[in-house]
């Protein structure tokens, strides 16, 4: 089949990345299901939004981490596994860099900096 337009990938791109819940958190996953090429899929979100599929999954998987810190009592190594990190102190160090705060210290003021 002819390729997909870069529009209509990144834009089922933006959609899938978006989607709370379990869900590939790599663009090369992203780009098998969606039939492109990492590249290609790169390519196509940063034309379309200005920013790279790397960034947007980053975003998604915090705000997938946010909602799970804020509305559930799940321990920080369960939410770090449930959006893809197999290491906590890793993934603490991820949504310290993404937010400017530690897990727990999100989980403490959440609602404060909930948008």
């Amino acid at each position: 089949p002819p390729p997909a337009p870069a529009g209509a990938v990144a834009a089922e791109f933006v959609r899938l990345a978006g989607r709370p819940g379990p869900g590939p958190w790599s663009v090369s996953e992203h780009a098998e299901r969606l039939g492109v090429t990492p590249g290609r899929l790169t390519e196509a979100v940063k034309a379309a939004t200005g920013r790279t599929a790397a960034q947007l999954l980053r975003e998604a998987r915090t705000r997938e981490a946010q909602r799970f810190l804020l509305r559930t009592d799940l321990t920080v190594r369960q939410v770090a596994r449930r959006v893809g990190f197999a290491d906590p102190a890793y993934f603490c160090r991820f949504f310290r860099r993404e937010t400017g705060l530690s897990p727990g210290d999100f989980r403490r003021g959440g609602d404060k900096h909930h948008d």
